[in-house]
């Protein structure tokens, strides 16, 4: 009796090991890896790539905190990059705030503001926020973090907080610059 028992408890290991099943999750990672390339392949096209996300609802904000009042930050530069209609144009407002590092909470002087709205982007400004997204994450995830209580601060940030990448103490951003550059021209 206990010959069959052990003959049927290895036949079925042996059947159960013979029939081969395909493993879901290496369909999962297969499915994965397409659609990484996928989205790869579309980051080039502005129209199609990774600005898709900005929409009616959907916006995005660069922004850049200096530090050249050291611990207290410095100037602030931000783009806000919109849509007012649903596959319409997308639009940029620029904004540049500067502080005074002698009044660096702005408790005497207010602040001086320089603002810029309402431009269109041209395909060669889409790519280069995409760029400057992408440098920020490869910067982000490259660089070993470390503890300061002054610096640069970057970020991008998406207004109902789906994407949120904030980097700080960070790097000047030569990206965002040539961003700066180009946009604060028009």
């Amino acid at each position: 009796m206990k010959k069959i028992l052990l003959i049927l408890i290895i036949g079925t290991l042996l059947a159960n090991c013979a029939v081969k099943k395909t493993d879901p999750k290496k369909e999962t990672e297969k499915e994965v890896v397409e659609t990484v390339e996928s989205v790869i392949k579309n980051l080039d096209n502005p129209r199609t790539g990774t600005l898709q996300i900005i929409n009616t609802n959907q916006e995005l904000l660069l922004k850049q905190s200096g530090d050249k009042c050291g611990e207290w930050g410095g100037d602030t530069e931000e783009f806000r990059i919109y849509r007012i209609s649903y596959k319409g144009k997308i639009l940029v407002d620029y904004k540049k705030t500067i502080i005074d590092c002698d009044d660096p909470y702005s408790e005497k002087n207010d602040p001086k503001i320089i603002e810029k709205n309402g431009f269109e982007l041209t395909d060669t400004e889409l790519k280069l926020i995409d760029d400057c997204i992408n440098e920020l994450i490869h910067h982000k995830l490259s660089v070993e973090p470390r503890i300061s209580h002054s610096g640069i601060a970057n970020y991008v940030i998406a207004r109902d907080s789906s994407l949120v990448i904030v980097d700080y103490p960070s790097f000047k951003w030569p990206k965002f610059k040539e961003l700066t550059k180009i946009i604060t021209r028009k």
